[in-house]
C-alpha cells in the first residue's frame, strides 16, 4: 500500500527559508543588470549643450526731452528788437551797432581828445545827426550798452555842451556840425597859427597869424558867418 509523506514542520521553515533567499538574489542580480544598462545609455548619450539663449536686457525706456526755460536775450538783442518794432531808419545799421559804434566814438574821444579835436558831447551829437532815428536809437541804447556816457548824451540831444574847434572853416549857429559864438582858446606849442573871422558878405571880421605862443584867445561873435583855424592846435571854450 502506497504511502504519502509530508516533510516535517522544521524542514518545511529551512525549505521556505532557502527558497526566499534564492528569490531575493535573483531580484538584486536582475535589477542590478538593469542599473549597470541605464549606467552605460547615460554614458553614450551625448552630453547636452550649454543653454545658448541670451540673458534677458530690460527693455529701454526712452526718456522725455528735458524741458528747457528759453534763452534770455541779450540788451543788444533787446534794443534790435525795439528798433525793428518802430522801424527806426539807421542807415542800414542795426540798432545795437550803431550804438556800439557811438559807444567805441566817446571812448575812443575820450581817451585822446587832442587826437579827436572834440568833446565827447560833441561826437555823441554828430553820431545822432547821421540818421534820421540816430537820437532814438541812442536815447534808448546808450543808457543800456554805455550807461557812463548817459549824461553826456542827454547834453548833446539839448544842444547846450562844449564845442570844440580844429582846423577847418565852421559855420556860426547852434548845429552840431556849426560852432555856437563865445570865447575859445586854444594853448600849447603854438607856431604858424592862423584864424580868421569872417561876415555873412565874405569880408573878414578879425584875423591873426601867430608865429610862436603859448595861448591864444578869440571871441566869436553872434553876427560873425564862419570861423577859420588853421594849425591853431584845438580850441575849447572859456567858461
Amino acid at each position: 500500500m502506497f504511502r504519502l509523506s509530508f516533510p516535517s514542520p522544521g524542514r518545511r521553515r529551512r525549505v521556505g527559508t532557502l527558497l526566499a533567499v534564492v528569490c531575493v538574489s535573483t531580484l538584486v542580480i536582475a535589477l542590478g543588470e538593469l542599473s549597470g544598462d541605464d549606467t552605460a545609455e547615460a554614458a553614450q548619450a551625448p552630453a547636452r549643450p550649454a543653454s545658448t539663449s541670451r540673458p534677458s536686457v530690460a527693455p529701454e525706456v526712452s526718456s522725455s526731452p528735458r524741458l528747457t526755460a528759453p534763452a534770455r536775450r541779450t540788451p543788444a538783442q533787446r534794443l534790435d528788437a525795439l528798433g525793428q518794432a518802430e522801424k527806426w531808419d539807421l542807415s542800414g545799421s542795426s540798432a545795437s551797432e550803431f550804438t556800439q559804434d557811438a559807444c567805441d566814438m566817446a571812448d575812443e574821444t575820450d581817451s585822446r581828445p587832442d587826437l579827436a579835436g572834440e568833446s565827447v558831447a560833441q561826437a555823441l551829437a554828430m553820431r545822432v545827426a547821421s540818421a534820421d532815428s540816430g537820437a532814438d536809437a541812442l536815447r534808448v541804447g546808450i543808457p543800456v550798452l554805455c550807461p557812463k556816457w548817459t549824461k553826456d548824451l542827454k547834453a548833446s540831444l539839448s544842444g547846450h555842451y562844449d564845442r570844440w574847434i580844429t582846423d577847418d572853416t565852421y559855420d556860426i549857429g547852434t548845429e552840431p556840425d556849426q560852432i555856437p559864438p563865445g570865447t575859445y582858446r586854444t594853448a600849447g606849442d603854438i607856431a604858424d597859427c592862423y584864424w580868421e573871422r569872417t561876415a555873412a558878405n565874405g569880408d573878414v571880421i578879425d584875423n591873426g597869424l601867430v608865429t610862436v605862443a603859448r595861448r591864444i584867445t578869440v571871441t566869436i561873435s553872434a553876427a560873425d558867418s564862419t570861423f577859420t583855424s588853421d594849425n591853431c592846435g584845438v580850441w575849447t571854450p572859456v567858461h
